[in-house]
């Protein structure tokens, strides 16, 4: 009689086993599936967008490229004079309206009404290598109080260790003729430009006046409401239209001729309509026929063929 429950227990434990396995192979059947319709789903989904995305590349040339203006880092350092009111934030663009105030003071002796401040620049030298730079242009739009001073740009000259402005365009200064009206000062470093600016990028912007006030004289202010630096220089730029219905993610683009296949990695976005220019310094165009090929995320590829 024992002998025959423990044969029922047995098989009874033999049943509830097989249910467990099957049930388990029911569950990893379902799971299976369902991340193969998931799989299916994204594919198509990927598969759709990859046919709703059309991007061409209709142009490509070397040309002039001015960068836009760069402003100051950080607040103005005063050697000689005095802020009144603003900040540099205040001089960062040139159609807002507000603008920094600075005085002159008198100076050491031999005593005299002066006003120096220095500005710190940066160039991005990886979207601007320094060896694809022509030249720098600085932008000064000031007023002042006093039309009896002239007022002068200089940069701190990395090779000379002083603040100069041998080499500019204009090294002549410049003397406004009403009180109080705006003025725009602009001076080019022309091809001497490399000497003031170091090589990380940075290039160190001086402005003050050159007539020496005695102390009897008149304690000029000057409104300061933008300061600037921007570069020149040959670059190459592309113009990549977007047909498609959706934004397209251009990142890479392929110059290749005869002799060789030039790959640049690129994190550029093109709206659906939009028909926009992409600018690269550090991208050479062969002087003879080259096709210049993009491709983006969803892996469509444009080629553009110049001859």
């Amino acid at each position: 009689m024992l002998e025959g429950i423990i044969k029922r227990f047995r098989q009874g434990n033999h049943g509830i086993s097989s249910i467990i396995v099957i049930m388990l192979s029911l569950i990893l059947i379902v799971v299976v599936v369902a991340n193969v319709v998931l799989w299916g789903y994204e594919m198509n989904q990927l598969d759709w967008e990859r046919m709703q995305e059309k991007i061409e590349v209709t142009d490509a040339k070397c040309e002039r490229f001015v960068s836009a203006w760069l402003v100051v880092d950080t607040e103005y350092a005063i050697y000689v004079g005095s802020r009144v009111s603003g900040s540099y934030l205040n001089t960062h663009s040139i159609e807002d309206g507000i603008w920094e105030t600075f005085q002159e003071e008198l100076s050491p002796a031999p005593e005299r009404y002066r006003l120096f401040i220095n500005g710190n620049f940066s160039i991005d030298i990886s979207s601007y290598p320094l060896n694809t730079i022509e030249t720098v242009e600085i932008l000064l739009k000031y007023n002042v109080s006093d039309t009896e001073e002239k007022w002068y740009l200089k940069a701190y000259n990395w090779t000379a260790q002083e603040y100069s402005h041998n080499g500019f365009n204009n090294t002549s200064g410049n003397q406004p003729s009403i009180s109080g009206a705006w003025i725009h000062y602009t001076v080019n470093l022309t091809d001497t430009w490399r000497s003031y600016v170091n090589d990380n990028g940075v290039i160190l912007v001086q402005l003050h006046e050159g007539t020496l006030e005695l102390p009897s004289g008149t304690q000029t202010r000057i409104g300061v409401d933008f300061l600037g630096i921007r570069i020149k220089g040959d670059w190459t730029s592309f113009t990549f239209s977007n047909e498609g219905s959706l934004t397209a993610h251009i990142v890479s683009l392929w110059i290749i001729n005869s002799s060789h296949h030039t790959r640049y990695n690129i994190d550029f976005f093109v709206n659906s309509g939009e028909s926009t220019t992409y600018a690269r310094p550090d991208v050479c165009l062969p002087p003879e026929d080259f096709l210049v090929k993009i491709v983006t995320e969803r892996g469509n590829t444009a080629v553009f063929a110049s001859h």
